[in-house]
């Protein structure tokens, strides 16, 4: 069964035919619909237009090169993909990934202009020899002003363009034919389970320590998201790998005893698959397959290679046998946070759909979670297909807004927190005032696919950064919503980094535990006190 639907993916993605529009020039005629800027121009070489852009250091600042007008009402509810062939040559390196390398399209959408695009990063060699390019864009029903840019923005360098087209594509086909009416199946030993509150486990390199289960068990949570992960260097070996994973396994065992006597359930967490996901940057000369890996760093290798995709299902086989009958453990986090923006020979459903299947044979009441796409965003609910097995929970994470949750992550962005520039919660982001009504209708797409499958929903990630003003205030939002709805919920982290953690207080500068309770730890003990422990 495995076998035939590995077969019927692959082929699916190798067999794609979808409408296909020529945007580009054929000849100088035909160059009026595009506005360049005075860094920009066109050739021709071996009979094709080219567009040049060429940007000297001292005009880096601002957007160059070209823009073109598209009208986007025969792709509206529609996949799109745009594509292109571009080189280019000494690029400066930007600050920001969404910055220098510019091939994009905007559009508005609900009163606000969205920005889907690809090719660039900020790990994006500074030379390159023609390659393709291409990234999906979800089409919404009301989108407008659609608007295509190539070329450079706040960087320097030279880049060429050619070929730019737009097709229809179904990067997320169905995995598994539902019944009309279908509705998500729980056995009694899942529906008596009680709502699981509790946190993300620390980095378990080192494996578990008692005194932090210990600790975490006083706060009154009754869940940990026991991670397993692998270190970037093993992630490509297969045999290194398993070793780790079985590494990790021990260690939990060692700690299943302290587990049960605390009550605190465990949720196995694959939070690194085999091969790990591929880096930003020019991935090779194989075509689109790896113009779509260097379009996001995110994909995850098992996407596009069968061997690593194989070693997913074994790994979670094992795991299955192991663990099928010590209760304390509730339930198989498949996948933490895929990301397939591209076509994949394997997409991010099939590869859980596999591996569910697989566990299935050996382990037919335990829980597995089901990862949305897109980091397990919630607006990736609007197409997640739920799947035909029983005890099958779905999973969210949460950190809208990321210019508010994410404040000082990454780099040079701790600069501007030192200096004290930052955004507060409730407040205007992106033109958009947020607050509790706005948080509701980001995950307004997660609340109607429960409603609509029955499905039990778990929030496995949300998280605002220690010194984001108003962060105790959005915790509280945010969970108080989950609460209303009936989900289970972990909160990032519990002393993994302490940026996220409610042990330190809001004061950048201080990188000491406090003393007293923080406000945001006060908000996790409130809701960890409805907890129900194990008899």
């Amino acid at each position: 069964m495995m076998q035939k639907l590995l077969m019927s993916m692959a082929g699916m993605f190798l067999a794609a035919t979808c409408a296909q529009a020529q945007l580009w020039p054929k000849d100088p005629a035909n160059t009026a619909p595009w506005r360049l800027d005075a860094d920009s121009q066109w050739l021709q070489e071996d009979g094709a237009m080219v567009l040049k852009v060429a940007v000297p250091p001292e005009r880096a600042a601002g957007m160059h090169g070209a823009s073109m007008g598209v009208d986007l009402t025969p792709y509206h509810g529609k996949q799109i993909e745009i594509s292109c062939i571009t080189r280019h040559e000494k690029l400066s390196k930007p600050s920001k990934g969404y910055l220098g390398f510019k091939f994009m399209l905007s559009f508005v959408s609900k009163g606000t202009r969205q920005y889907p695009g690809g090719g660039g990063g900020i790990s994006l060699p500074a030379n390159s020899d023609w390659r393709q390019v291409a990234f999906i864009a979800n089409v919404p029903d009301d989108a407008s002003e659609g608007l295509f840019n190539v070329g450079l923005q706040e960087g320097s360098g030279t880049a060429w363009f050619k070929d730019l087209s737009i097709r229809e594509v179904n990067i997320y086909p169905t995995v598994a034919e539902l019944p009309e009416g279908f509705r998500c199946e729980y056995d009694e030993a899942v529906t008596k389970l009680p709502i699981l509150r509790g946190c993300m486990s620390p980095g378990l390199s080192e494996g578990a320590k008692a005194e932090d289960l210990e600790e975490l068990a006083r706060w009154g949570a009754n869940v940990i998201r026991w991670q397993l992960n692998a270190p970037k260097e093993v992630r490509r070996d297969k045999e290194q790998y398993r070793a780790v994973f079985r590494q990790h396994m021990k260690n939990l065992d060692e700690h299943i005893p302290l587990l049960t006597r605390l009550g605190l359930n465990v949720i196995v967490d694959m939070h690194c698959p085999p091969g790990g996901r591929y880096r930003d940057g020019i991935a090779g000369t194989a075509g689109v397959l790896a113009g779509n890996v260097a379009v996001n760093e995110s994909n995850c290798v098992i996407f596009f290679e069968k061997d690593y995709l194989d070693l997913f299902v074994e790994v979670w086989r094992e795991i299955a046998q192991h663990y099928r009958g010590v209760g304390i453990v509730v339930a198989y986090d498949l996948i933490n946070e895929p990301t397939q923006y591209n076509e994949v020979p394997y997409d991010y459903l099939t590869c859980q759909y596999l591996a569910a299947q697989a566990i299935r044979e050996i382990d037919p009441v335990k829980p597995i979670i089901i990862a949305a796409n897109e980091w397990s965003n919630a607006k990736a609910f609007g197409y997640l297909q739920p799947l035909p097995l029983k005890n099958l929970l779905y999973q969210g994470h949460l950190y809208d807004p990321g210019e508010y949750t994410h404040q000082g992550v990454g780099p040079g962005n701790m600069e501007k927190v030192l200096r004290g520039e930052l955004k507060t919660y409730p407040g205007l982001f992106g033109g958009i005032e947020f607050n509790k009504d706005t948080l509701r209708k980001v995950l307004q797409p997660i609340r109607d696919f429960q409603l609509k499958y029955g499905a039990r929903i778990y929030m496995g990630e949300f998280s605002a950064i220690r010194f984001a003003p108003g962060a105790a205030q959005y915790l509280e939002d945010v969970i108080s919503l989950f609460e209303e709805y009936g989900w289970d919920w972990s909160y990032h982290a519990f002393r993994e980094w302490y940026n996220w953690s409610v042990e330190y207080d809001e004061n950048p500068h201080n990188n000491q535990p406090a003393t007293t309770d923080t406000e945001r730890k006060k908000i996790l003990l409130k809701y960890f006190s409805r907890n129900q422990k194990r008899p």
